[in-house]
């Protein structure tokens, strides 16, 4: 019996295993511009078709300053393929949770960003706890 995906979930709960292509980079907020050029690289690399070549680029951008957005930390931005999907994570630690009456609070330019991811992507995730915020998502690459 096959995986099934469920967004960019497996049926499991687990991501996609990456296939050949797979890209990792550590980074801090001082190093989006690097991040941008890595992730054009990688998409150029990946087949993503050229129409959206660049929404996957300022997609990871986005996605990168979302991780990074609740304090000073380091992240972990991987970047692979699997089936027509490329995709993406960043991982970022030891940050400095916003809270609220509910939980992590959200200011206005972390929900555009949000929005933006959600407006550029096929499937988005943002999940922040207590070991640092983790998001996740996938573009279709043709």
């Amino acid at each position: 019996m096959g995986a099934r995906m469920d967004g960019w979930h497996l049926g499991n709960g687990q991501l996609p295993l990456p296939g050949t292509r797979l890209a990792e980079r550590t980074f801090r907020q001082s190093d989006l511009p690097e991040i941008r050029r890595f992730a054009a690289a990688f998409s150029a690399r990946a087949g993503v078709k050229a129409e959206r070549h660049a929404d996957f680029v300022l997609a990871v951008s986005e996605a990168a300053a979302c991780a990074l957005a609740y304090g000073p930390c380091s992240a972990r931005l991987r970047l692979w393929t699997a089936g027509t999907r490329a995709l993406g994570e960043i991982h970022a630690d030891e940050m400095l949770l916003r809270q609220g009456p509910r939980g992590v609070r959200q200011d206005g330019a972390e929900t555009l960003r949000r929005w933006l991811l959600r407006q550029l992507c096929d499937d988005v995730s943002v999940e922040p706890g207590p070991h640092g915020v983790t998001v996740r998502f996938s573009v279709v690459l043709t």
